[in-house]
């Protein structure tokens, strides 16, 4: 009789109460994962920019090496990409720190007969588009692999030596025309300094911008020819670095502003 009489006294919850408990679940939940999601981002970030420092020591023990000169096989105006897989053979990059975790790019299991990792290709077995001298124009852009998440730029930047110039950084979105990388949704890109510090630089804005090369191109009158933009007069005498991931060429026709 007591056992029975005490669970007959028990207070049960009520359907309001458990609205309520629900309901705070729920905006507990709300407020966690945004965070999370910022959290996860920041760690991608804090990846890509380990990785880009790190291409720098490369890039800055290749100078020593080679007497002040950015990396760079026979041709000057090669396609920057070869550039890297230089670099990469050089001084043993692993593959995967050519990679932004953010974007559906793989890590390369092919070489170039020279020993250099194919950073681009065509489809597994193709020889790599830069190395076969088949050129990259926006009838195949969507058929590429990238197996580099980055464009760098090799051009010996004499004038700003005092000054750090970003060379290099998230590869722009060649497949839909875009100077502007879409690893970040908009949000900015990950970018390495020439004093080989890296910083994620949120702005689009050139009139923003210690450097409005970064998402645009001189390309009004030829290279290297003066342009306003947002009011920034952009002439090469100024920063001009140039996010390019292929040959100016094809730089060109793929991104033609």
């Amino acid at each position: 009789m007591l056992t029975a009489n005490t669970r007959a006294g028990r207070p049960a919850f009520t359907l309001i109460e458990l609205l309520v408990v629900i309901a705070v679940i729920a905006l507990l939940i709300g407020i966690i994962l945004p965070a999370l999601g910022k959290a996860r981002i920041a760690g991608r970030q804090a990846v890509v920019l380990a990785r880009l420092r790190d291409m720098g020591k490369g890039n800055a023990a290749y100078q020593n090496d080679y007497k002040d000169l950015l990396p760079a096989l026979l041709d000057y105006d090669e396609k920057p990409m070869l550039s890297l897989s230089l670099l990469a053979k050089v001084n043993s990059i692993p593959r995967i720190s050519f990679i932004n975790p953010n974007t559906p790019d793989t890590v390369t299991t092919e070489e170039t007969p020279d020993g250099r990792p194919v950073l681009a290709d065509l489809g597994p077995g193709t020889p790599a588009p830069i190395d076969a001298g088949t050129s990259i124009t926006p009838a195949n852009i969507g058929q590429v692999q990238f197996h580099c998440s980055f464009a760098y730029d090799n051009d010996a930047k004499p004038h700003q030596v005092w000054k750090p110039v970003i060379y290099m950084g998230d590869r722009a979105d060649y497949a839909t025309g875009q100077t502007f990388s879409a690893n970040w949704k908009d949000q900015g890109m990950c970018l390495l300094w020439t004093d080989q510090h890296a910083a994620f630089r949120r702005t689009r804005s050139a009139a923003d911008q210690s450097d409005p090369n970064i998402y645009h191109h001189n390309e009004y009158a030829g290279e290297g020819a003066a342009e306003s933009r947002e009011g920034v007069v952009v002439t090469q005498d100024t920063l001009d670095t140039h996010m390019r991931f292929f040959s100016e060429d094809e730089d060109d026709v793929l991104l033609p502003d």
